[in-house]
């Protein structure tokens, strides 16, 4: 039975391919592949799907069931538990913050896709506007002109007894023409009014695609989670035909078991497993909100995460056999040509890609499918936004849909102006640094301990059965009480410990820059004590019983089902009686 008054999806597929959309992101493309091949290449799929079936599954578990239940997004959910709303606040401002930035990162896709038509890739060759005497394109030889011959090894050219440090011509269109960058963040500079102009478009495209809500996001996800595989697969296709392709792959899955050995990877692997399945962002909540109330979300909290997982490993394929391309041709090994994040999609790989027959065609392919890629995670995260101001404040949000959706998009590309300016990587790298360090895990951490031990997972279960018909396997308690909190707060204070000072390459940040970081690191904790306050200082009684009831549900949580909430003895058993492990 659905929800008709808030919208539910047409059907189940709907909203799997939307899950698929906001999960499988830029990260998939840019990080994993990186991360693997740095920590032990194949051997760390063993910490990874480990993590994915610790932490990964079970969080997405619950963030469905919670969801699904209520047909309430993160700004509302927590009336189960409201003395805990700020965790669902920090959410939606976590994700705020990210889309600010998310949507200049959009733009810079749609400048290479554009770029991709002249008839000769503006990064393939040097002696254009934007390139400097450093420049040079990587091969083999690099003739100095004086009939010798000098070697390039790791960007340096050695000729006689002068080293001589190049840039390639894709590092030099990045820096001084798409970015246009200045010397560190101390130096902003101007707006880059073409980047701003690629946010703009990329704002109304989000617009058009939340115009009938859920009824047009859901059918645009078919299109937008399916494109990148077809792509993907265009190139993988393309790399395997090209030499020092299969020794590409090899790098990349060749097993190294003694790194199993370091914390590092096992690290890695959890921190991957958050950052891919957007479990901090509120994302998941809000797109399980929408589902109808026996949908079997047990089944499709498996699907997710394999889905995800097997997206980043086919995406480091498709990688890494282009880059053992680029190595050999250039007579490198393979850790010269490998980088990670922006770096790996806006520098390395389309270096390769200009070396290639058609090089303006599998250039056009790989940015629009960067472009869909981050397009879809964006339209949830602006989804998310809306939703979560609906469900809170409906008379206000919930009869002015349109103008709600441009006001968040309006004021997201307003802030993400200095995101755009000729220094705006330097914050963009320093939000980014910081929001990672400190406030994901323990956003995710927080929500998996109060559902499981103050809301009670034996409720949950009581929730599930309602919706499913059945319990599952008493292991999901188990990870929801004890494994998942623990690895949580573990792998956080781990990286609180071994935290470094935010960089940009060699760039260093100045002092202040870096206390701006940690604000901005706080920002989506802030919520967390203030609603706490807020929520106690309505309630009546001394301190202990305005705790009591503020740890109880309120009227407002209950089964997202008419016959359900007209029965009062089902949704005291429900809502009251739950059993517990």
């Amino acid at each position: 039975m659905a929800n008709q008054s808030r919208g539910n999806w047409s059907n189940r597929l709907e909203f799997l391919f939307s899950c698929i959309g906001v999960t499988v992101g830029l990260g998939n493309i840019w990080r994993f592949p990186y991360i693997c091949y740095k920590n032990g290449g194949g051997a760390f799929l063993i910490p990874y799907f480990l993590c994915l079936f610790l932490i990964g599954t079970p969080c997405v578990f619950l963030q469905f069931s919670y969801a699904q239940y209520s047909n309430l997004g993160p700004g509302k959910v927590w009336e189960c538990c409201p003395l805990f709303k700020g965790i669902g606040y920090g959410m939606m401002t976590l994700t705020f913050i990210v889309g600010t930035y998310y949507s200049v990162i959009l733009s810079w896709t749609l400048y290479y896709f554009g770029s991709s038509f002249f008839p000769t890739v503006p990064w393939s060759t040097c002696g254009n506007d934007w390139n400097t005497e450093i420049c040079s394109v990587r091969t083999r030889m690099y003739s100095n002109g004086t009939g010798n011959e000098s070697m390039l090894i790791n960007n340096t050219y050695i000729n006689g007894d002068t080293n001589i440090t190049r840039k390639p011509p894709s590092e030099e269109f990045w820096e001084n023409n798409v970015l246009q960058l200045t010397e560190g963040i101390q130096t902003m500079g101007t707006v880059r009014w073409e980047l701003l102009l690629g946010v703009l478009a990329t704002s109304i495209v989000i617009f058009l695609c939340l115009i009938k809500g859920i009824h047009s996001s859901g059918k645009v996800m078919y299109v937008m989670a399916s494109i990148p595989y077809v792509f993907l697969t265009a190139l993988l296709i393309r790399g395997l035909t090209l030499p020092g392709s299969i020794q590409g792959f090899k790098y990349y899955m060749l097993p190294r078991w003694q790194e199993l050995l370091k914390l590092d990877v096992w690290v890695d692997a959890a921190a991957q497993t958050f950052y891919s399945l957007s479990l901090s962002s509120g994302a998941l909540i809000v797109l399980a909100s929408h589902n109808k109330f026996h949908n079997n979300i047990y089944r499709d909290a498996m699907i997710i995460p394999m889905f995800d997982a097997f997206t980043s490993w086919f995406a480091g394929c498709v990688v890494f056999v282009t880059l053992g391309y680029m190595a050999q041709e250039a007579n490198l090994s393979i850790e010269d040509v490998v980088d990670q994040g922006p770096g790996i999609a806006f520098i390395v790989y389309p270096e390769a890609l200009a070396t290639l027959k058609l090089p303006q065609l599998w250039s056009a392919l790989f940015f629009l499918m960067l472009f869909t890629v981050g397009l879809d995670s964006q339209i949830v995260h602006m989804q998310l936004l809306y939703t979560g101001l609906t469900d809170t404040w409906p008379n206000k949000f919930g009869r002015r849909r349109l103008l709600t959706v441009a006001v968040i998009l309006l004021l997201s590309s307003i802030i993400g102006i200095v995101f755009v300016m000729q220094g705006g990587m330097y914050v963009l790298q320093l939000t980014d640094w910081y929001l990672s360090s400190l406030s994901i895990l323990l956003l995710v951490g927080s929500e998996t301990i109060v559902l499981a031990w103050v809301y009670g997972s034996g409720r949950i279960y009581d929730n599930i059965e309602a919706m499913i018909g059945y319990r599952p396997n008493k292991l999901w308690m188990i990870l929801w009480k004890f494994v998942t909190p623990f690895l949580c707060f573990g792998l956080w204070l781990i990286g609180v410990i071994n935290h470094q000072p935010v960089s940009y390459g060699s760039t260093a940040y100045p002092g202040w820059s870096i206390g701006i970081g940690w604000i901005i690191a706080f920002l989506p904790l802030i919520p967390i004590p203030v609603t706490m306050y807020i929520i106690l200082k309505q309630q009546h009684g001394s301190l202990r019983e305005r705790f009591r009831k503020s740890l109880n549900p309120t009227k407002e949580w209950k089964p997202a089902i008419s016959s359900m909430q007209d029965d009062k003895d089902v949704e005291m058993k429900l809502n009251g009686n739950a059993s517990y492990m």
